[in-house]
């Protein structure tokens, strides 16, 4: 929950430009956990953040996540109906950039912000069977969830160099 990845402001630019609507996450928050009220919550953990921020960017977390910047993907997308649903599990992996018709099944919660629901991806069946081929291929997590090494290796290179 405190050291996953998050894009930056360029991310938003981009998503907007591509008229993305959904961006499903398997991490608590679409946003860097240090660019939001995480950073205080987790002292301990901030204070290893922006030890590794100086080494890797050469600047702080609060040089790299400025007030402007914070809450990028909550403040920045969703006034443009860009939303993003959180703590996505399962197999994600199998699609990854590509466009889907994806229905989010929320619990009726009166007068709350957010709430937990049930998030699925509907695909045609000839697809679905071309997913499930593709998915016996791949390595699973502990969970059953299929993963493509070379995304996972792809993030790792994305967040270093950000």
């Amino acid at each position: 929950m405190v050291q996953h990845p998050g894009p930056d402001r360029e991310f938003a630019v981009w998503a907007k430009e591509k008229k993305i609507k959904w961006i499903g996450v398997d991490c608590g928050s679409a946003d860097h956990p240090m660019n939001t009220i995480i950073r205080n919550w987790m002292p301990r953990q901030a204070a290893e953040a922006d030890k590794l921020f100086r080494a890797m960017y050469g600047a702080s977390l609060e040089e790299r996540f400025t007030p402007d910047k914070y809450q990028l993907m909550h403040i920045e997308m969703f006034p443009h109906h860009i939303i993003h649903a959180e703590c996505i599990g399962g197999d994600v992996d199998l699609l990854c950039n590509r466009r889907a018709t994806i229905g989010f099944f929320p619990w009726r919660f009166v007068d709350g912000e957010s709430c937990i629901g049930r998030c699925v991806v509907f695909v045609d069946d000839a697809e679905y069977e071309e997913l499930m081929a593709r998915k016996a291929t791949l390595p699973k997590t502990r969970f059953g969830d299929a993963y493509e090494q070379e995304h996972v290796d792809r993030i790792e290179r994305l967040t270093r160099r950000w």
